[in-house]
């Protein structure tokens, strides 16, 4: 008599897509997170991919929902968020960036990289200043 035992596993294999991939500050990224009102939704490969994800995206998404060989199928959990990145002339310091919210609009507000440089350029003058005066009075 022979005893034969053995296990056949198969364990799935996630891929995390995030897009843009860079573009976005994280401090925006983070509050869109947090407060979004988030559109989720469930494919398989069969479905049809949501007209309201960008084209770049529906790219990436394409080929990965096709099965490969010795699958039966394969499956995506997809959230999104539209997000608007606005600039108003009259504010060229900011950069308000608006999305859903779970009941109203959300904004959020950055200084622009012009105003975060100057803000940087006075801290480090000032901080120079006072360097030179503890020097001169020691």
């Amino acid at each position: 008599m022979t005893w034969t035992e053995g296990i056949i596993s198969r364990q799935p294999r996630t891929e995390e897509i995030k897009w843009p991939e860079s573009g976005l500050p994280y401090m925006a990224r983070q509050h869109a997170r947090e407060y979004g009102n988030w559109h989720k939704t469930f494919l398989t490969h069969n479905d049809p991919i949501p007209v309201a994800l960008e084209d770049d995206f529906k790219a990436l998404l394409k080929p990965r929902l096709k099965p490969r060989d010795g699958e039966i199928a394969r499956e995506a959990d997809l959230r999104y968020l539209p997000l608007a990145r606005v600039v108003v002339n009259e504010h060229r310091h900011r950069i308000y960036y608006v999305y859903p919210g779970k009941s109203k609009p959300q904004v959020f507000i950055l200084p622009s990289s012009q105003r975060t440089w100057q803000i940087a350029g006075a801290a480090l003058a000032v901080l120079t200043v006072l360097y030179l005066l503890s020097r001169l009075l020691s």
